[in-house]
């Protein structure tokens, strides 16, 4: 009996060791750009339109999907002339778009008149852009122009239906050049070099059509060649794979499904969404639900919406908080009362807090309002030690914190003026103790606050802004309704690793009135990372920051090592096993050496490394050969030093433990 017990506990224990080990040693190497797109999904989940015209109509955008006869594959973007004169560029912030960077694009053009035009930017701002455009003359000729500092053209002779390929080529400190291909043939037709300081944030198609046009331009086969793609350390970053949760389908109001306002946990391995739905005839008109195996790829539910406000009593909803405690899942969203009529749509009047519970997150129980105080409105609980904490929106432009035993009977603990109306995010991080309090929108980007007790925060200050250009571009709230990717109490275990969803909003101001100014929201990923990830390639600067190769999302952090360095270094960190022999191992690229002033220059590379047994020595082997030995201290810390000179490319490295 001792026997077959012995063996069975021996099983287990290898079993669990097989676990840690392979969850440290994950080959999830990140997530990289996908710098290609041929519309292949159906949409331009990608893209949303950016009106630069000059018309004081409310015009709405003529692209659509083809899925009749496109340039390649199953779908191709197009767009249609109308009776309206249109100048719009289709922008995109979700390609990498480091410097040197070729772009191409392919087009097809349908037109019985020559008042049209079509072209391919890369843009810093709506302001300082650079790129190619192509606009026919009346004489059936074709003109190309490098919009640059340049500003050369050269025109040729074009034939209708023609297959062409838009290339653009930012290099160097002020290069770019341009093309104008027959895909047909391969041949370049035009060849265009000009100047440009221009840094890109985003690609644009652009597209003009005069009044009564009846042009048709197909887009088709976007691809992107960049630099290599690097994140910084220690800031918050949006993820390469950009758009995780787009819009509706597409629908007679065009441009106006959004998504957003969400609630997100992981539980039990399972990816949760809750999220706000919206469009342009209703403000707010219930819940969506999504799940994902790997928190990119979401499915939505079939019967969306699992819930709406109760129409009777209130006109519109807006975000919603979701946790499971109790075994129920508990909701807690914003309705409001009607408002007054302007510009055919109900402008807000009194925002509350209602509540409701599922017993499984998709069939809801709603019970009426919990916070009734004007005004109340999108709020964010947490679940800590049997307390629940709310933040809220609080009339308008403060923050409202409120506490309570059961999640319905709420009290009031603490106001913090804002000055201005801002949305609210929170979290509890279990490595600090701490509850991170965000608030975003407001022309300040995202601002985060501290808090022991989460009732007291301490300042606030900035940690994200939006971007200058593309999907998430509204200075005003273009990165907003943040929520983490928390357990299903809304907390998070470090915050040195600590994904984020949140609402990509922006502007394409043509005239829209009221809330329906904003646009095609999406749901995006972003993220703060520090400290090394199993299997990330990670370049060590010498002033410590780390710039990681891919975006480590639910890659393994290796707790208790950091690796300093006097120049340059590339490192890349396969397995971490801090209590086996062998506590970690992997390669290692430095700088090659040069000549300076006391002679040749080496790198000197440090394996900081905490929480080890003090007293036990270890010891650091580089290429197979033992380089340093060094025994813990009393706090359990060591730093093992190499001295390298880069000569001989990627080498080896590995730490043990050395027993008595």
């Amino acid at each position: 009996k001792i026997i077959i017990i012995f063996t069975i506990v021996y099983v287990l224990l290898l079993g669990f060791l097989f676990v840690i080990t392979s969850t440290l040693s994950a080959q999830n190497t990140g997530l990289v750009p996908e710098n290609s797109d041929g519309f292949e999904k159906g949409d331009w989940r990608n893209f949303r339109p950016h009106y630069v015209g000059n018309s004081q109509e409310w015009i709405r955008p003529q692209f659509k999907i083809n899925d009749s006869n496109p340039i390649a594959g199953r779908y191709s973007l197009q767009w249609q002339g109308s009776d309206f004169e249109h100048e719009w560029i289709k922008v995109s912030n979700a390609f990498y778009l480091g410097i040197p960077v070729h772009v191409t694009m392919d087009i097809r053009v349908s037109a019985t008149d020559s008042d049209w035009s079509v072209g391919l930017l890369l843009m810093e701002t709506f302001d300082r852009y650079t790129g190619i455009r192509i606009t026919p003359e009346n004489n059936g000729r074709l003109t190309a122009s490098l919009l640059d500092l340049t500003k050369s053209n050269l025109s040729m002779d074009v034939s209708d239906e023609q297959l062409y390929r838009l290339s653009i080529l930012r290099t160097g400190p002020d290069e770019v050049s341009a093309q104008l291909i027959d895909i047909k043939t391969g041949q370049t037709l035009i060849d265009l070099e000009g100047f440009s300081s221009v840094s890109p944030e985003a690609l644009g198609i652009y597209v003009y059509t005069g009044s009564d046009s009846e042009t048709i331009i197909d887009f088709d086969n976007i691809s992107v060649d960049s630099a290599p793609y690097y994140m910084d350390s220690g800031t918050f970053v949006r993820s390469p794979k950009f758009v995780v949760l787009p819009r509706q389908p597409d629908m007679e109001q065009d441009q106006g499904n959004w998504v957003g306002a969400q609630s997100t946990m992981k539980k039990n391995g399972r990816y949760l969404m809750w999220y706000r739905l919206r469009d342009n005839r209703q403000r707010g008109r219930g819940y969506g639900f999504a799940e994902s195996t790997d928190g990119i790829h979401w499915s939505k539910f079939d019967d969306n919406p699992v819930f709406t406000y109760d129409a009777d009593k209130y006109s519109s909803s807006e975000k919603i908080s979701v946790l499971h405690v109790g075994g129920l899942y508990r909701a807690w969203y914003a309705v409001n009362v009607p408002g007054t009529e302007y510009n055919t749509h109900v402008t807000p009047g009194s925002w509350y807090t209602a509540y409701a519970t599922s017993k499984d997150g998709k069939n809801w129980e709603q019970h009426g309002l919990v916070i009734d105080d004007t005004y109340t409105k999108d709020v964010v609980a947490l679940y800590i030690d049997d307390k629940y904490y709310l933040y809220s929106i609080r009339d308008n432009d403060k923050i409202g914190i409120h506490t309570s035993d059961d999640g319905v009977e709420w009290e009031l603990k603490n106001t913090i003026p804002m000055g201005v109306h801002r949305h609210v995010a929170a979290t509890f991080v279990e490595h600090t103790g701490e509850f991170h309090l965000y608030t975003s929108g407001g022309f300040a980007g995202v601002s985060r606050a501290v808090s022991r007790d989460g009732i007291q925060f301490g300042p606030f200050q900035q940690v994200m802004e939006a971007s200058k250009v593309g999907l998430d571009d509204w200075a005003d709230a273009g990165v907003t309704y943040l929520s983490f990717l928390t357990d299903e109490y809304g907390k998070v275990k470090d915050d040195r690793e600590l994904p984020v969803y949140y609402q990509a909003r922006n502007t394409w101001n043509n005239n829209i009135p009221g809330w329906r100014y904003h646009g095609s929201e999406r749901v995006v990923l972003a993220g703060s990372y520090d400290g090394l990830f199993i299997g990330i390639n990670t370049t060590v600067l010498p002033n410590g920051q780390y710039k990681y190769h891919s975006f480590p999302f639910e890659v393994p952090r290796a707790n208790g090592i950091n690796i300093h360095a006097s120049r340059e270094v590339e490192i890349n960190l396969k397995a971490w096993q801090p209590k086996a022999e062998v506590l970690g191992e992997g390669q290692l690229k430095a700088l090659s050496p040069k000549s300076g002033h006391s002679g040749q220059v080496n790198t000197q590379v440090q394996w900081h490394i905490k929480n080890l047994e003090p007293g036990t020595r270890y010891e650091l082997e580089l290429d197979s050969r033992k380089i340093a030995e060094k025994q813990a201290d009393n706090q359990g810390t060591v730093i093992l030093t190499a001295i390298t000179n880069g000569g001989n490319g990627s080498i080896p490295f590995k730490i043990r433990r050395l027993y008595e």
